[in-house]
């Protein structure tokens, strides 16, 4: 086979531990056991695909055959032990595929060759790949020779789960883990390999390749290898996204941007793009993740890291948008991506999965989960603690002495802060006949229907608009007792004296709200919203009291038969009946 037809990633595989990218602590172990005379008889070598497992093995039995001086750190790669090795002719360098040689009598055809001793090298040395493929017998018949092999003899155990080695095997061996490459490692063996076969790339075409490739130098160099098939010796970025099908970085931070504004619309419109761009929607999900990824790093360190500049981003956009989405949104977004890949997998239809999940981490309100409420309250909440208080409304009477600064409600209006107002005297008012008492003078009121003055600057009217208010503040440090509340407003306020009045139908949250504790939690969420100290009363609207059990309705609650409560029961809290 000529060089031509050979691909990239086996023409260009290192020779000599100096060629080797990463892997620093391996590369420094087996180079001092090759000049310490210390090789171990056992090698497992773990890590993902590409990432050099059985390059470092043909290296070491390179160094340990060269015929010019071995064993050396620095074969030579000219004699024909090194040459034979590297084209895997040798028959002292055995490689075997255990996914296809798995079984005892392949196990035992390799324990009976192990016998002989090396031809024409120094050492035999046995490379196993994908070890973890080997049935349990094999691994059992295995067991002695690995243990005390031949001298002058070494397994090399490669494999990528080495959760299914048997312990027994792994304990004989020395095991050293292959960690992926960065991309800046990719990206200097992709730069090394063009610049050898005269292959003119661009930077951005680089990076971009050295992301799809997922942490493998095969993956990489098979990509450039295709690439070059695919539009000759000039590679660029456009190409690598065409045949990629991976999304550039307009179309991420355009995406980021859309959620980031809360804009249906953009979203749907960006996926559109990518769509017609011919993109793949899965591969544009993981683009973004990772670029969602970038953000939630630099925003957290509060700098861009060198690797993370994979396309022809701009690290100043980078950290503008890290700055301007905050970190609820980026992680929201991730879920929501993450979750529709898991869809994808188990056959949705990607693009409908991602713009599902692009909508929902942009509008919060359509997502009918609790999760999506949650994220709901939490918006309402951000945008109140972010709004400036309103002007305070014009009122009759001069503003109390001293008013503590007043807490933001959801109205135009919000009442000054003041326990009890002081009587100050009126010249506007007039006496008239009319029942309605003076500002100065708070006497009740036994008409509960117009707005009572005596509260001074705070009405019912008032009182009942901004109620939403107080109920979400309930909600904040006891939730359960503001659902009790659902259906019930003011209904009447005479003095600090604030009657609460519950439909008929709700007499069982009536008695629960007349705890002293569930009291004490409302009267602090009055004061938080209004600023006003109100103690809050409860009766049942329409004038319907409930009478008091006397012969057979003894057995009744609030007038309530047994059956009646249970059936509200079960309505009131979703329940079912068990027996």
């Amino acid at each position: 086979m000529s060089a031509e037809s050979t691909s990239l990633y086996r023409r260009h595989r290192p020779g000599s531990f100096d060629e080797v990218v990463g892997q620093q602590h391996v590369v420094r172990t087996l180079r001092n056991a090759v000049e310490q005379d210390k090789v171990h008889h056992a090698y497992l070598f773990v890590g993902s695909r590409g990432t050099g497992k059985t390059s470092m093995a043909k290296i070491l039995a390179r160094s340990l055959n060269c015929e010019r001086g071995g064993p050396t750190v620095t074969p030579c790669g000219e004699c024909e032990s090194c040459v034979t090795i590297a084209a895997g002719t040798s028959i002292d360098v055995i490689e075997m595929d255990a996914a296809s040689n798995r079984s005892v009598d392949d196990v035992r055809d390799l324990r009976e060759r192990v016998a002989y001793a090396p031809a024409g090298g120094r050492w035999k040395v046995y490379i196993l790949d994908e070890a973890h493929m080997l049935t349990k017998e094999a691994w059992n018949a295995f067991l002695k020779t690995l243990e005390e092999p031949p001298p002058k003899t070494v397994f090399v155990l490669a494999t990528t789960e080495s959760h299914k080695v048997m312990a027994t095997i792994a304990d004989r061996c020395q095991r050293f883990d292959f960690q992926r490459p960065s991309l800046e490692q990719i990206s200097e063996v992709l730069n090394r390999v063009a610049a050898s076969e005269s292959i003119t790339v661009d930077d951005g075409a680089v990076a971009m390749i050295a992301r799809s490739a997922s942490g493998s130098f095969r993956d990489a160099l098979g990509t450039l290898d295709q690439l070059v098939a695919f539009g000759g010796n000039d590679v660029g970025l456009d190409e690598v996204l065409e045949m990629l099908g991976a999304a550039d970085a307009e179309l991420l931070f355009g995406a980021v941007d859309a959620v980031a504004a809360e804009d249906p619309k953009g979203v749907l419109l960006g996926v559109e793009k990518m769509a017609r761009s011919g993109r793949d929607p899965g591969q544009f999900a993981r683009d973004l993740l990772a670029h969602l990824r970038f953000l939630l790093v630099t925003q957290t360190t509060g700098e861009v890291p060198t690797s993370f500049v994979v396309t022809a981003t701009d690290s100043a956009r980078l950290r503008a948008q890290a700055a301007a989405v905050g970190p609820a949104a980026l992680i929201r977004t991730i879920d929501e991506l993450a979750d529709a890949l898991t869809a994808v997998r188990e056959g949705d239809d990607a693009r409908m999965a991602v713009e599902i999940a692009l909508l929902k981490a942009a509008r919060p309100d359509l997502d009918p989960s609790t999760e999506g409420l949650l994220r709901r309250i939490e918006r309402l909440e951000s945008r109140l603690s972010g709004s400036t208080p309103p002007p305070p409304a014009a009122v009759d009477q001069a503003p109390p002495p001293s008013a503590p600064e007043p807490v933001a409600a959801p109205t135009p209006e919000p009442a000054p802060i003041e326990e009890r107002p002081p009587p100050l005297p009126e010249p506007e008012a007039s006496p008239t006949p009319e029942p309605a008492p003076a500002p100065r003078e708070p006497a009740p009121s036994p008409d509960p229907d117009p707005p009572a003055a005596d509260s001074g600057d705070l009405s019912l009217d008032e009182l009942q608009r901004i109620w939403p208010a107080v109920l979400q503040k309930l909600g904040e440090t006891a939730p359960a007792l503001a659902a009790t509340f659902e259906g019930v407003r003011p209904d009447g306020l005479e003095g600090d004296e604030l009657s609460i009045g519950f439909p008929p139908d709700k007499t069982f949250n009536k008695r629960k709200a007349e705890a002293p504790e569930r009291r004490e939690a409302l009267i602090a969420a009055l004061v938080a919203v209004t600023g006003h100290t109100l103690r809050p009363t409860y009766d049942l609207l329409d004038g319907e009291a409930p009478e008091p059990q006397t012969g057979e309705d003894a057995g009744k609650a609030d007038g309530v038969s047994e059956e009646e409560l249970l059936r509200r029961l079960k309505s009131e809290f979703d329940a079912e009946e068990v027996s």
